[in-house]
């Protein structure tokens, strides 16, 4: 079934389908680290229904390709595109960001490239969900290595890349995107609740940028839209 939600942001709204996998404050948290503006072009990698995009064009004035493998998932996103009048400004692609990221017109056409992962590692536990929730959880379609290669070729040199991940994976993140060049930058430490134990990270790399990291003081997550 499908629901309008409002995302507490200068009137947007999102639609989602209870089939499909709905938006975390994971999504939500990781459009509000970006911090390039509009002057930057922006590619969404597993994009599902578009939350991401359309906060980065709500918040930051970029305009975004968001690409993503499930057809369904991707026909919803281009709603929600249209439901906020943002259609000149977020095209949706439905393929693997695997090709899209191998056509060589994307090759380094992007100055910032977003993407909330599948958090289960490929091999850990049983697969949980539906097809198209599964897909979204775990590394099915997508591993993390494959999303950081993805990145790193369709970002320009000193392009920035942005990701979010549970915090057990957070090592194996550093040495991924470092493996491809992308540097780690600013790394924030999220917590459910301030008296809870973190659960979540935000990472900023830069391509071809050089050693060096900043690390934020820990907080708790913040809800929706808001900054």
């Amino acid at each position: 079934m499908e629901r309008i939600d409002d995302l507490q942001y200068k009137g947007l709204k999102l639609i989602q389908d209870d089939a499909q996998f709905c938006f975390g404050c994971d999504a939500v948290e990781l459009a509000n680290f970006v911090s390039e503006n509009g002057r930057n072009r922006a590619c969404d990698l597993g994009c599902g229904n578009g939350i991401i995009a359309v906060l980065l064009h709500a918040k930051r004035g970029m305009n975004v390709v968001g690409v993503e493998i499930q057809k369904q998932a991707a026909e919803l996103a281009e709603r929600n595109a249209e439901l906020n009048g943002l259609t000149e400004h977020i095209q949706i692609v439905n393929m693997r960001m695997q090709d899209y990221a191998q056509d060589r017109k994307n090759v380094g056409a992007f100055d910032v490239v977003t993407c909330n992962p599948p958090y289960r590692k490929q091999g850990s536990g049983s697969v949980q969900g539906n097809a198209a929730v599964a897909i979204a959880r775990h590394e099915i379609a997508v591993t993390l290595e494959e999303a950081a290669e993805c990145a790193k070729r369709l970002l320009k040199s000193g392009g920035s890349f942005y990701t979010v991940g549970q915090s057990q994976r957070l090592a194996e993140t550093l040495a991924v995107c470092d493996s491809k060049k992308l540097k780690p930058k600013i790394l924030q430490i999220l917590c459910p609740t301030s008296d809870k134990p973190p659960h979540l990270f935000l990472l900023k790399c830069v391509k071809d940028g050089a050693d060096g990291i900043t690390v934020l003081k820990e907080r708790a997550v913040k809800a929706y839209g808001m900054e």
